[in-house]
């Protein structure tokens, strides 16, 4: 019986000492857990952050780029009208003369 009591108070006095210690390092590693997500959280919103910005700034030069194509798209467009518009004359003047070569020839024959 004597070694029941002296085990009991050997864990009691085990128990009285290690409780303050268990639940002061609980609420460290809860200070600690704490620190770790407000960390985690703030680089989450940093890599947020700048994502959000290099998608801006990603959305404004291809907008530019756009915007130039649009631009050359449409000078290209308006040359190659003038350069069809002086092709129809062009291939319509010799049409034109060559119906007259071709009334010439046939009246010539009457």
């Amino acid at each position: 019986m004597k070694f029941s009591w002296i085990g009991t108070c050997a864990a009691m006095a085990f128990l009285a000492i290690s409780i303050p210690f268990a639940l002061a390092s609980e609420e460290s590693a809860r200070d600690d857990a704490r620190k770790a997500g407000r960390a985690v959280g703030s680089a989450t919103r940093e890599v947020w952050k700048g994502a959000e910005k290099a998608g801006k700034e990603i959305g404004r030069g291809a907008k530019k780029v756009g915007k130039e194509i649009g631009h050359g798209a449409q000078k290209a467009g308006k040359e190659i009208g003038h350069g069809a518009r002086k092709v129809g004359e062009t291939v319509g003047g010799a049409a034109k003369e060559g119906g007259r070569e071709f009334k010439r020839a046939v009246s010539g024959e009457k």
